[in-house]
């Protein structure tokens, strides 16, 4: 299969393939840095995003800026109205739990098909992700790789239609654990330890040893992510 890096256009299309791959690759810079200030907290819940804007300060045209929206979107950090724009997603406690109780039902089934189906290379790149997550202190940058680790384990299970949707479900969990970040900064340092668990129960094809820090993960993120928005809900009451 021919990626789109190695596709060489033979009809003279070479500017128009080269322009195609700079504005992808502009889309990805922009996203990724509008996804670690969102889930910094440096662009709070409720904040507009004015294209331009964004545009000049990320030295880029505005193309690139509205298809990154487009995909902070599907991932459920922003929200596209018609009227107001982009806007940083605000989270609400009905939307915490309706995901997390999902995820408290799919989660175990692709961790206990990941036990079993995880290669020996696969278990070893989750643990440098494990050391990387270990070694990073800015909440915003851990819940990209937070994500990436979690993403790596699901595809693990070979079950596409279970990882897809438990990636939609992640997408939009990615917000709520930022705020747990921000409820609890050292959350970061438990939650290492129980990726590392993951990792070895792994190692060890051990599924009940898995479950453990599966089923932790979602508690401590409901509780902490809840207790967060009361306090928020008090200080604006």
């Amino acid at each position: 299969m021919i990626s789109d890096f190695d596709y060489v256009p033979v009809d003279g299309s070479v500017d128009v393939a080269h322009d195609s791959l700079t504005r992808r690759t502009a889309q990805a810079m922009v996203a990724g840095r509008l996804r670690v200030e969102i889930l910094s907290g440096t662009l709070p819940p409720g904040t507009r995003l004015l294209q331009a804007r964004v545009a000049e300060r990320m030295r880029t045209s505005t193309t690139p800026v509205r298809e990154a929206m487009a995909e902070l979107a599907a991932e459920g950090l922003v929200d596209l109205d018609p009227h107001r724009g982009c806007i940083v997603h605000e989270p609400t406690e009905p939307e915490l739990l309706e995901l997390y109780e999902l995820r408290s039902l799919l989660d175990p089934v692709c961790m206990a098909k990941t036990v079993a189906n995880i290669t020996e290379s696969g278990i070893e790149y989750a643990a440098v992700l494990c050391q990387r997550m270990d070694e990073q202190t800015e909440p915003g940058a851990w819940v990209v790789l937070n994500s990436r680790f979690h993403a790596h384990m699901d595809s693990a299970a070979r079950s596409p239609l279970l990882a897809s949707t438990i990636r939609n479900l992640r997408n939009r969990s990615s917000i709520y654990i930022a705020a747990s970040l921000r409820e609890a900064p050292e959350r970061m340092r438990s939650a290492n330890q129980e990726h590392l668990a993951m990792v070895e129960a792994c190692r060890r094809r051990d599924v009940e040893a898995a479950l453990v820090p599966t089923n932790d993960h979602i508690a401590a993120t409901v509780e902490l992510v809840s207790l967060h928005l009361r306090r928020l809900s008090s200080r604006t009451a």
